[in-house]
């Protein structure tokens, strides 16, 4: 005979993971979205880079063009990894660590967010380059840049507060519970 207290859980994890099953599928959908934008925006980079060397004759157009098309590219890669992160999860695994997943894979700061810093630095090099040409100061173009970032990762971090951190914190709260049977 069951108790109360694991009656509880499986009250409480239905609930959960029907949230985590719309949000994955949500969050799926976006990171889709944004994984093909990338892909349309390499070729159309390319072919305006293109155009560009033709009319000015200047290598930075190539190294510049070049380096948003590599950004936009690794950008498109990593999303599709999100991609399948979030489209395939597994909900049949055992719960703990089903739940233990979901807290990882709605952390806001996670490892594999470092592989974004490559493609911003080439974003930053393109910018620059661009930039520079135009009698624009260095240290202007990466206070902009760099602001930009930063004013997208506190939006992201409010977005998340908002939106996902109760999720994350619910199923932690349950993993706790479990463990602590």
């Amino acid at each position: 005979m069951k108790t109360d207290n694991e009656n509880s859980n499986y009250t409480d994890l239905n609930p959960l993971i029907s949230k985590l099953k719309k949000e994955d599928t949500n969050y799926a959908v976006i990171v889709r979205a944004i994984q093909f934008m990338y892909w349309v925006l390499v070729p159309f980079i390319g072919i305006m880079t293109i155009r560009e060397y033709m009319d000015s004759r200047n290598v930075i157009v190539i190294i510049s063009g070049v380096c948003n098309m590599l950004a936009f590219a690794a950008l498109a890669l990593s999303f599709r990894k999100y991609y399948y992160e979030y489209k395939f999860v597994d909900y049949s695994l055992p719960t703990i660590q089903m739940l233990n997943k979901a807290v990882h894979r709605y952390q806001p700061f996670q490892k594999k967010t470092i592989r974004v810093l490559v493609p911003l630095i080439l974003i930053d090099v393109a910018l620059t380059l661009d930039w520079i040409e135009d009698g624009t100061s260095v240290l202007l173009i990466q206070a902009f840049f760099w602001g930009a970032i930063l004013l997208g990762v506190i939006i992201g971090l409010i977005l998340w507060y908002v939106r996902y951190k109760p999720i994350r914190d619910e199923a932690q709260r349950l993993v706790r519970e479990i463990e602590g049977e």
